[in-house]
């Protein structure tokens, strides 16, 4: 009998677990497909050197927002009581607020110096505006933060809705109206982005302002920031290293060859995190949390187990298509200028799949607070990329710049998916007994879309049996997989 009601509880929780990835997923799926349905047009009236000015802003603003709340905002979700977590949360903003007037001087005397770096001497008109956006964006992830405390996941979906249309379609106006540059592409996501900040500050203001009130004493603050302090003297620089390590190509692309080479990689790039986009980024959030109270019931393990399994089957079959028929696709969907970004995806695309599974498998490394070992990871993460562009860009190869990239990340993205798994107390090997079917499956199709990408001429029906094979993987996975049929009801 109490084996049974264990039973029931862990369906109960896998149930629940996939309820709250839904309502993220169900947001996110609508705001992606509406960026996707409009980036083809987008992609035909701005052109890769545009596209990768508006990149290099992105890469700036990206890698200082990550520190914009000195990581505090992780914390948000560690205390027990609400009003402990309400001080962790006026640390970010007090952390957020003074970092983003130190930009201001900054930016204003240096930016210029700066932007030269990477072929951006264009961008000087806009630079005034990047410690505007590290507020807005370091505002809306402690924000968010808040809301996944609270399980507030419909509230993020809806933002992510409309950050997607408000964002994407004032690009899209921007350019039919003739406003062709990489300002239409900023000022599109400043006010996306400002618009879903807006929405979750107004629910968090209506909901519990009385619970940030509470913790809002500079005693209480003091207490919270020293409690959770390895947030900002670990996580904070490990963090820091990570998002340098991911624009690094985008900078130093721009800088060894041309910011129309920064914009192919940027757009191929960006189809290569949709699979993170569409389910990885709500499963990680909920993944955290979930994580967080499993610790404490002793049910880590099997966590971690079915969820990598989940990502597993989800991230194989599209990111060996990609591999497969990523030039000839992008091609097709975006314009012939676009079929080199394609191509970086090609070469990027075994190493994203295991990106996808270890990044996620990561949030483990706070949970089970060893942010040393992140913080070396990190280290080793960053030196890796930064010698494998370094190398690509002195021989002049764009290629194989993104080749050794490539194969350099399956090796350190696999040892932090296994040691990170391995501290959970998991088990690769019923990770692998329930992945193994789906896997094989596959590959199969993988390799008749190979045959086919061989054998045939015409790239538009190689590349509709890619999609449809692709599409019947994802139906057989999910009417066949005892555990993604748990997760999605």
């Amino acid at each position: 009998m109490k084996i049974k009601k264990q039973q029931l509880s862990d369906n109960a929780s896998k149930k629940s677990f996939g309820k709250d990835v839904g309502k993220l997923v169900s947001g996110t799926v609508i705001a992606q497909v509406v960026g996707i349905c409009l980036i083809p047009i987008i992609t035909r009236i701005f052109s890769p050197e545009i596209y990768g000015l508006a990149a290099i802003f992105t890469s700036i603003v990206s890698i200082l927002t990550v520190v914009s709340c000195l990581r505090y905002e992780l914390a948000i979700l560690l205390p027990k009581e609400d009003k402990d977590a309400g001080s962790v949360f006026c640390a970010c903003l007090a952390v957020l607020f003074c970092f983003s007037i130190v930009l201001i001087p900054v930016f204003f005397f240096f930016g210029d110096n700066i932007l030269s770096l990477f072929n951006g001497p264009e961008l000087s008109p806009y630079v005034m505006l990047i410690p505007l956006l590290v507020f807005i964006d370091g505002l809306y992830l402690a924000l968010r933060y808040w809301n996944t405390r609270k399980k507030r996941f419909g509230t993020q979906a809806t933002t992510q809705v409309i950050q997607s249309l408000s964002g994407n379609g004032l690009k899209l106006g921007f350019g039919l109206g003739g406003l062709v540059n990489a300002g239409s592409l900023i000022i599109g996501q400043i006010i996306g982005q400002t618009l879903g900040t807006l929405i979750l500050f107004f629910q968090m203001i209506r909901y519990d302002a009385a619970k940030i009130r509470a913790g809002c004493s500079i005693a209480a603050i003091k207490a919270q920031m020293v409690r959770y302090k390895k947030f900002p003297l670990i996580d904070s620089g490990s963090n820091l290293m990570n998002v340098v390590s991911w624009q690094l190509p985008i900078l130093m692309l721009s800088g060894f060859f041309s910011t129309g080479i920064a914009g192919l990689y940027s757009l191929g790039f960006q189809m290569i995190q949709l699979p993170m986009s569409f389910i990885g980024g709500s499963i990680r959030q909920v993944f955290l949390q979930r994580s967080s109270v499993a610790k404490h019931e002793g049910k880590l393990p099997a966590l971690v187990e079915d969820t990598c399994s989940v990502l597993i089957m989800l991230s194989v079959m599209p990111f060996l298509l990609l591999t497969i028929v990523g030039g000839d696709l992008f091609a097709l969907v975006f314009g012939s200028q676009w079929y080199e970004a394609g191509v970086f995806a090609q070469i990027l695309g075994m190493w994203a799949m295991i990106w996808f599974v270890a990044s996620i498998m990561s949030e483990l490394i706070y949970v089970l607070e060893f942010q040393e070992f992140g913080f070396l990871f990190n280290i080793l993460n960053l030196s890796i990329r930064f010698l494998s562009l370094l190398i690509g860009g002195f021989c002049g190869s764009v290629y194989l710049a993104l080749f050794l990239f490539m194969v350099s990340g399956i090796f350190v993205y696999g040892y932090l998916g296994y040691t990170v798994v391995s501290r959970s107390k998991a088990s690769f090997g019923r990770i692998w007994k329930l992945v193994r079917t789906q896997v094989c499956i596959a590959v199969i199709l993988a390799g008749v879309v190979l045959l086919m990408s061989q054998c045939i001429a015409s790239s538009l029906i190689v590349c509709g049996a890619a999609i449809l094979l692709g599409v019947l993987y994802m139906i057989h996975m999910m009417k066949t997989s005892a555990l993604v049929k748990a997760y999605i009801r």
